[in-house]
């Protein structure tokens, strides 16, 4: 390539890009003025137009439109050698001499070499400038106007009945969340819980409140309350019941054991775990019990077997007569019951024994709510002295092997008392479950009664 066909390139490619400005503005100033427009009748009528997704599109269509308009009309070679001759004042010498370019004739070649010296001279920036189009100021004022469309408040024109809709909408939408916020909690918990595994599909189900009557938030949220109630209220109905009582009455009871003489006794700590009601370290120092059992095998523990067993023994004792609870029994012989009827319902209730019981009780003029509560009472202490009289043989066991130089059935004894505490340590924490769930519940479902923040 010649130093003139480099600049006759360099000019076309100058004049190019400024008709590219041109067009480019041109079609910014229509894009903003479509976006502005697309923006007002969103704003006004809250329509639910993609504003972003409108306004990215303009753009690209602004850049391929501007682009293809100006290839359709990009300038030739022919004219942009004109373009810089009238620029530079040079009379076509630059026009011509492209023009005589492959010519053989002398005066052609003469033509040519005089354009060729001419233009390595030229500073095609300096005479072909880049100006800034006219359509600029129309491109500005349209972006202006863009802007401007989004301070127009929301909803303008729309009718009262399409406002309403859409703030119900909102509303429906918020309560969803409300109720999906306030279960995901008790959901978690009960995903992890086994006392709690009976209510999972009734979670599960909580936050289905779609069609019919349910459009309307308040509904919505009364509905889902009604449910949690109802949950709450078999959850309750769970921890009432008598698996449960037998936990806290034992702690009661439990609460008169006297600790041993000597506080360096090996069963100082159970005694004190077992009057704290902490059945979880009371498990743990019959498991250090039982293997302080195992590993005594020398005549010098002989001793230290029988201060076990004694020990043991004496628990037993003092479990054995907490069982029988002479407090209770002296009330309903006041009453009129019999001593060994009481006895007997002590030891074991049957149905017919409390129904027999509640009768006895009518008769004697006692109020059906104080009848109630008694047979309640009797319920509660007779399944925790049957505890306790359990625990008390399996020491007794223990105490007894002992002493006869059993070890076996001595650590066999203490496992049994171990098992019967782990039982009530998994009780305690099924009920401390249960008392968290109640509670979660009761907090989701006075969350729920408060309308959504706006």
């Amino acid at each position: 390539m010649t130093q003139l066909e480099r600049q006759i390139r360099t000019a076309q490619h100058r004049l190019w890009f400024d008709r590219w400005l041109h067009d480019i503005c041109l079609c910014g100033a229509i894009a903003g003025v479509t976006f502005a427009v697309a923006v007002l009748i969103q704003r006004l009528y809250e329509l639910p137009v993609p504003v972003l997704w409108v306004g990215i599109g303009l753009v690209v269509a602004a850049l391929v439109g501007s682009t293809v308009w100006t290839m359709t009309r990009r300038e030739s070679a022919e004219l942009a050698a004109a373009k810089l001759d009238e620029a530079a004042g040079l009379r076509e010498r630059l026009s011509s001499g492209r023009y005589c370019v492959g010519v053989d004739d002398p005066f052609a070649q003469a033509v040519v070499a005089d354009a060729e010296r001419i233009s390595g001279s030229l500073s095609v920036r300096s005479h072909i400038r880049l100006r800034p189009p006219r359509p600029l100021g129309f491109a500005v004022v349209a972006l202006v106007l863009a802007c401007m469309s989004f301070l127009v408040p929301a909803g303008l024109l729309k009718s009262t009945e399409a406002k309403e809709s859409t703030k119900q909408s909102v509303e429906r939408e918020q309560t969803h969340v409300a109720v999906k916020r306030q279960l995901e909690a008790v959901r978690q918990m009960t995903e992890t819980t086994p006392a709690l595994a009976e209510f999972t599909d009734d979670l599960a189900g909580l936050e289905k409140f779609s069609g019919g009557k349910l459009e309307r938030p308040t509904d919505i949220r009364h509905e889902a309350v009604k449910k949690i109630d109802k949950l709450e209220d078999a959850v309750k109905q769970k921890l009432a019941g008598e698996k449960y009582e037998v936990v806290p009455e034992m702690r009661k009871l439990l609460r008169g054991l006297k600790s041993p003489s000597s506080a360096e006794a090996q069963t100082e700590k159970l005694n004190q775990a077992l009057s704290k009601g902490d059945f979880k370290a009371a498990k743990e120092e019959v498991q250090a019990l039982r293997e302080q059992l195992a590993t005594l095998k020398s005549e010098e523990d002989k001793e230290l077997v029988e201060k076990m067993s004694k020990q043991l023994a004496d628990l037993a004792k003092q479990l054995e007569q907490l069982a029988k609870d002479e407090q209770l029994a002296q009330k309903l012989e006041q009453l009129g019951i019999k001593k060994e009827d009481i006895e007997r319902m002590l030891e074991k209730l049957s149905k017919a024994d409390l129904d027999q019981l509640k009768k006895q009780l009518e008769e004697k003029g006692l109020s059906q709510q104080q009848i109630e509560k008694m047979a309640k009472q009797l319920q509660q202490k007779q399944a925790a002295g049957a505890t306790a009289k359990k625990l008390a043989k399996a020491m007794k066991q223990s105490a007894s092997a002992s002493q006869a130089g059993q070890t076996s059935e001595a650590i066999e004894g203490l496992q049994q008392a171990g098992e019967q505490l782990s039982e009530l340590e998994q009780l305690e924490q099924e009920m401390n479950q249960l008392d968290a769930t109640a509670s979660a519940l009761q907090d989701a479902k006075q969350n729920l009664d408060k309308p959504c923040p706006s």
